[in-house]
């Protein structure tokens, strides 16, 4: 007997979009390490079991997460005004949607997304690629890849994303044998990539 064949119809006072929210919850609470069936199903008041008559396993859940989070996107931007300012507005646009849960941003980083709003954020981005800017399917495939990449990053990667153990690893360096390093001035992250990409998808 398959597992499909062995889940318990869904309960009159349960719902998936019920169990979403309390995910949601757990995830904006405490991030990707404390989203575990048995916490959702603790937010939700439910048993781990019962999940499973609304997702195949943690696996789908995190997808239907992701790409429910990924609906929030204002794909409109791509087709409004010039299409580098466009590009430039969309860019700093999911960056901020993006910052506003560091809980999906590891989630979207640990693992691809499927599910109809990421597909269609794909489409858009192509479109736009393809059809604004004039790339081949090719080489917009190829700029959607690097946004994408350069999004997640900038968010988990970037100096103001540092860890207390990187701090701590990089007081103990001495500045003067990284003169270079050392002497990079302070400036803006996000408005220097978004130029360096809009400026790659505009190259020739």
């Amino acid at each position: 007997m398959t597992k499909k064949q062995r889940r318990r119809g869904p309960r009159g006072d349960i719902s998936a979009p019920d169990l979403l929210a309390a995910a949601e919850r757990v995830l904006r609470g405490g991030g990707l390490a404390a989203l575990t069936l048995r916490a959702v199903a603790r937010e939700a008041d439910v048993t781990p079991t019962a999940l499973y008559t609304y997702f195949d396993d943690m696996a789908d859940l995190r997808h239907r997460l992701g790409d429910a989070f990924l609906a929030g996107l204002d794909l409109a931007l791509l087709r409004e005004r010039e299409p580098e300012e466009g590009l430039r507005l969309f860019l700093h646009h999911v960056l901020a949607v993006f910052r506003s849960s560091p809980g999906h941003v590891e989630l979207l980083a640990a693992q691809r997304i499927a599910g109809p709003h990421s597909l269609a954020l794909n489409e858009a981005l192509l479109g736009f690629f393809t059809d604004r800017m004039g790339h081949t399917p090719r080489r917009a495939a190829a700029l959607t890849g690097f946004a994408t990449e350069w999004v997640h990053g900038t968010l988990l990667l970037s100096a103001d994303a540092s860890s207390p153990g990187f701090r701590r690893a990089l007081s103990r360096m001495d500045p003067a044998d990284f003169p270079r390093t050392a002497a990079v001035p302070p400036f803006d992250g996000d408005e220097e990539g978004v130029r360096l990409l809009v400026a790659a998808a505009t190259a020739g």
